[in-house]
């Protein structure tokens, strides 16, 4: 019984790992960058966000996570993280809330919306693999600055989730 418990506790330990190390990696440029876009450019992006969704919807971006080591001199361009990520969102958000009845269902059933980027799991293009919806969050795990030019394709993957699922 012990060492089983040792055992679970080492392979959380180890699952949690590659996140402890990839966060420490990034330096003092990286952790810079993201906060000037936090500070600058992050809260139009919410506010838009959370216009075309049409109420307060909280939303939650793993930071470290998205940042990777050595692009700092990338975040504040708009390939990096807005038209990978936050361009489809607010635009998915939009095409629900086209009408009364997208508005009432996203808010009826849209409790958060959770951003993060794991290397391991992220699609490279197949966006749908990306997202899920359980419980009321919205989860988006997909990789900043690749493919920035396929907005209108990561659009339609949030689109349809949410409308499968609302």
């Amino acid at each position: 019984m012990i060492l089983r418990r040792g055992l679970m506790g080492l392979a959380a330990l180890l699952t949690l790992a590659p996140l402890a190390v990839r966060a420490q990696s990034l330096g003092l440029a990286e952790r810079r960058a993201l906060a000037a876009y936090r500070q600058e450019k992050y809260p139009a992006i919410e506010a838009g966000i959370q216009q075309a969704a049409g109420f307060p919807v909280p939303v939650e971006v793993e930071w470290e996570q998205l940042a990777q080591p050595g692009d700092a001199a990338h975040y504040a361009h708009d390939d990096y993280f807005l038209k990978t990520i936050f361009e489809p969102l607010t635009a998915a958000l939009r095409n629900i809330t086209t009408d009364a009845m997208g508005r009432d269902a996203l808010k009826a059933k849209l409790q958060r919306i959770h951003i993060r980027f794991d290397d391991k799991t992220a699609p490279a293009s197949n966006y749908p693999n990306g997202l899920s919806f359980k419980d009321g969050t919205l989860d988006i795990n997909w990789r900043p600055y690749s493919n920035a030019a396929d907005v209108k394709e990561r659009t339609q993957a949030i689109t349809q989730l949410l409308e499968r699922n609302l």
